[in-house]
């Protein structure tokens, strides 16, 4: 899923990244639906928005971002086909199972924006409301000229979908806490729109 999720971030272009959008959208990602919703200022950019059979992938911007360009941050909502528990599994050992994951060579690949395990690390990570959050460090090639090495990404699962969110700050547009507490916000914002 977060391979898809590259190649839709691959096709987005800080300078070209349209304003204005819905701050909600309904996806359906293999028979299951769900409702992103954006936190106060920011909005769906449609252009970027990709669903298919894989999964969904979205990008969430300032509101008025056309009077500020480049953007200096935006985020991004990856659904993937399939669910982050397995039958029968907790939310909680499946979420340790998945830290577990993130610290071998292919889980950083994985969680890395350039694809590759070599230079790509985790620097902290979190959990809270059922979600794990992770700062990352890729040094790595990157997809975006001016993205920032260092981003958080967050895993939690939403109507049985996995759901991984992720702060794309650029030229050094976005520090650790802010990440973190953007990334908080979207999370709640879709656990909202989501009840259940």
């Amino acid at each position: 899923m977060l391979a898809a999720a590259a190649l839709g971030l691959a096709a987005c272009n800080p300078e070209t990244m349209g304003a204005g959008g819905p701050s909600r959208q309904k996806v359906t990602v293999a028979g299951r639906a769900l409702t992103i919703a954006a936190p106060p200022g920011l909005c769906i950019d449609e252009g970027s928005t990709r669903i298919d059979a894989a999964g969904a992938f979205l990008l969430l911007e300032d509101c008025g971002g056309a009077s500020a360009r480049p953007p200096r941050a935006a985020l991004t909502v990856a659904v993937s086909s399939g669910g982050l528990t397995g039958e029968g599994d907790a939310a909680g050992d499946t979420l340790d199972d998945l830290r577990g994951f993130l610290t071998t060579p292919d889980g950083l690949a994985l969680i890395g924006r350039s694809g590759r395990s070599a230079g790509v690390r985790v620097l902290a990570e979190q959990r809270a409301e059922g979600a794990l959050f992770v700062l990352v460090e890729d040094r790595g090639p990157q997809p975006i000229a001016g993205l920032d090495r260092r981003f958080w990404r967050a895993f939690l699962e939403v109507n049985d979908r996995m759901t991984v969110l992720s702060v794309l700050g650029f030229d050094g547009g976005v520090d650790a806490q802010a990440g973190l507490q953007q990334l908080a916000a979207l999370a709640s914002a879709i656990r909202g729109a989501n009840p259940g």
